[in-house]
């Protein structure tokens, strides 16, 4: 089989791969899902760009309970700030524009009714 992306002239011979019955039916599932051969797929997955690994969970969690204290902090702040200028109606607005937001978000998204 020709294949110009290895330069012309190259011709795909017939190699050898082991694995496990339960490891192949898994690759030819997936192969069969990208609408490729079991061997093409394996040569498309072993050659593709390495993809470099993400931060970990506990990074990520990290950065949300940091990014959770900004948020409170700041909200703070604000309806401290609203309070001391007699402007208490305009927190409890804010906050019915961001339950609003928030419950349609959720049924968008399907978290309203524990469907996700």
């Amino acid at each position: 089989m020709q294949d110009g992306s290895t330069g012309p002239g190259a011709v795909r011979k017939q190699r050898a791969v082991k694995a496990t019955d339960s490891e192949w039916d898994i690759v030819r599932a997936r192969a069969k899902a990208a609408r490729m051969s079991a061997s093409g797929y394996v040569v498309r997955r072993a050659l593709a760009p390495e993809m470099r690994p993400g931060p970990s969970l506990a990074t990520i969690a990290a950065r949300l309970d940091r990014i959770e204290t900004a948020v409170l902090t700041l909200a703070e702040v604000e309806r401290t700030r609203l309070a001391e200028r007699g402007e208490d109606d305009g927190w409890t607005a804010a906050l019915r524009k961001v339950e609003l937001r928030l419950r349609t978000e959720r049924a968008v998204s399907g978290e309203a009714e524990g469907r996700r």
